[in-house]
C-alpha cells in the first residue's frame, strides 16, 4: 500500500511538473508574442509620428498668418502636417511662403524635391508648359529664370509667373497647375493623387477666349507641312480645304494634316469654278476626292468650300455637305506681302469670323507664322470651322452655305 502511494505520489509530481513546463511555456510564448505585438506598435506609433498624425502646426506659422493683411491674404493649405503653403496677393500679383509644418522653418520648391531627381522635375514642368501655351510664351516660361510664385494645393502645384518678357506681350496671368500625379515620383514630401486628372492643354476650349476660324485653301502642297507645324506651335487648329488631284499627290501632307487634329473639306478635283461644270461631273469629282481622302485618312469631306465662292441653288443641292465660305478675304494670292497680310487680319477679324488664306503660297505660310501669336496675345483662340459653329450653338446642315459665326 504504501508502494501504490509512493508510486502514485510520483506520478501526480511529473503530471503537475508537466503541467508547469507547459504553463512556462505558454507563459514564454505569450510574453513574448505581447513584446513583439509592442514592439510592432512602437513601429507603428513611430510611423503615425512619421505620418504627422501628432504634429502640431508650428507657431510661427500662425505668426506670419496672423500679420497678413485680410486684403493680402488670400488662403493657407497644410500638407499632410509636413508643409503648409500660403498665398498672398500684393499689386495684382501673388506671392507665397511654404513652411515646414513642424518648425516653421520656410523652404524652396527645391527642398521638396529629391536630390536626385530635380532635373527631370524641370523637365516635366517644362513639356507641361509646351502642352498648355504656345511656343513663344512657352520658351520663355520654361526657362525659368525670372519670378515664379509656387503654391501648394492638396492635389496640385500651381506656378504663376511674373516679369518674363514675351513678345508679343501677353495681357493675360501665366501660369500652370500640376497635378501631382505628374510629379509625384519627383516630390520629397507626402501628397495625395486624384485617380482622375486632366491636364490643361492649349487646344482645349478656353471660355475665356474669343473664337475664330483660319482656313486654307488649294492645298495641300509643298508648304503644308511646315505650316502644320506652325499650328501645333501655336495651339491652332484649321480648316483645310483641299483639292482633289492634290490629296493624291501629297499623301504625306493629308495624313499630317488629319493626324494634327485638324480638318479637312473639299474645294472641288482640280478648282474649277462650279458654275462652269456640269452637276454629274460636280458629284464624280466629289466622290473620286473623297475615295482618295477615304484611302488616305479613313474618312470623308464633311465640308466644301465652292472654287472662287461661286455656288447656286442647284450647287448647293448636288453634294449632301454645308458650303462654307469665309467674312475675311486676306486676297494673300494678290498680296504677296507678310506685313500687309498680317496687318489685314488684324484690323478685320472680329469673334465668330472665318479667314481665308492659302497654303499654297511661302508668303501666307510666313505671314500665319507671324500672324498667329499677335492673335493669341489679342484674346483670339483659332479653331477648326466645325468646331467654331459648335461653339456658338449652330448646327452645321447640308446645302446650306454659311460666311462666319456669331
Amino acid at each position: 500500500m504504501s508502494k501504490f502511494k509512493l508510486k502514485s505520489n510520483k506520478i501526480i509530481i511529473n503530471v503537475i511538473f508537466s503541467l508547469f513546463l507547459i504553463i512556462t511555456l505558454l507563459l514564454t510564448f505569450a510574453s513574448s508574442f505581447y513584446m513583439q505585438k509592442l514592439s510592432n506598435e512602437k513601429v507603428n506609433s513611430s510611423t503615425v509620428i512619421k505620418t504627422n498624425k501628432n504634429k502640431i502646426r508650428s507657431e510661427k506659422i500662425d505668426q506670419y498668418v496672423d500679420s497678413l493683411e485680410d486684403e493680402k491674404y488670400v488662403e493657407d493649405i497644410d500638407i499632410k502636417k509636413e508643409i503648409t503653403s500660403v498665398l498672398t496677393i500684393d499689386n495684382d500679383k501673388y506671392a507665397s511662403k511654404i513652411f515646414d509644418y513642424e518648425t516653421g522653418e520656410e523652404l524652396t520648391i527645391d527642398s521638396l524635391i529629391k536630390e536626385n531627381k530635380r532635373e527631370e522635375f524641370w523637365n516635366k514642368i517644362k513639356e507641361l508648359l509646351y502642352l498648355k501655351y504656345p511656343n513663344f510664351i512657352a520658351d520663355i516660361l520654361s526657362l525659368n529664370n525670372q519670378e515664379n510664385v509656387y503654391f501648394m494645393k492638396d492635389n496640385e502645384l500651381i506656378i504663376y509667373y511674373y516679369n518674363y518678357e514675351i513678345e508679343p506681350a501677353v495681357n493675360e496671368d501665366l501660369f500652370l497647375k500640376v497635378n501631382y500625379n505628374e510629379i509625384k515620383d519627383y516630390l520629397d514630401i507626402t501628397v495625395d493623387l486624384d485617380s482622375n486628372y486632366q491636364n490643361e492643354n492649349g487646344f482645349d476650349i478656353n471660355s475665356g477666349k474669343k473664337l475664330a476660324a483660319i482656313t486654307f485653301d488649294d492645298g495641300p502642297g509643298p508648304y503644308t507641312e511646315r505650316l502644320v507645324e506652325i499650328l501645333n506651335n501655336n495651339k491652332v487648329h484649321s480648316t483645310f480645304f483641299m483639292l482633289g488631284k492634290n490629296i493624291n499627290s501629297y499623301k504625306d501632307a493629308v495624313l499630317s494634316v488629319y493626324n494634327s487634329g485638324n480638318e479637312i473639306g473639299y474645294h472641288s478635283y482640280a478648282h474649277t469654278n462650279f458654275k462652269r461644270q456640269e452637276l454629274e461631273t460636280i458629284k464624280s469629282e466629289f466622290d473620286l476626292s473623297n475615295e482618295y481622302l477615304e484611302s488616305i485618312t479613313g474618312t470623308n469631306f464633311t465640308l466644301t468650300r465652292p472654287p472662287y465662292g461661286s455656288i447656286n441653288e442647284e450647287i448647293k443641292n448636288t453634294l449632301d455637305t454645308p458650303f462654307i465660305l469665309w467674312n475675311i478675304d486676306t486676297e494673300d494670292w494678290r498680296h504677296k506681302d507678310v506685313d500687309y497680310l498680317v496687318q489685314y487680319v488684324l484690323d478685320n477679324i472680329k469673334e465668330g469670323s472665318i479667314i481665308l488664306f492659302h497654303d499654297i503660297h511661302k508668303t501666307s505660310i510666313d505671314a500665319t507664322e507671324k500672324l498667329l501669336p499677335y492673335l493669341y496675345v489679342a484674346g483670339y483662340q483659332l479653331v477648326t470651322v466645325s468646331t467654331l459653329s459648335q461653339h456658338y450653338g449652330v448646327t452645321l446642315e447640308s446645302h446650306e452655305v454659311y460666311r462666319y459665326f456669331k
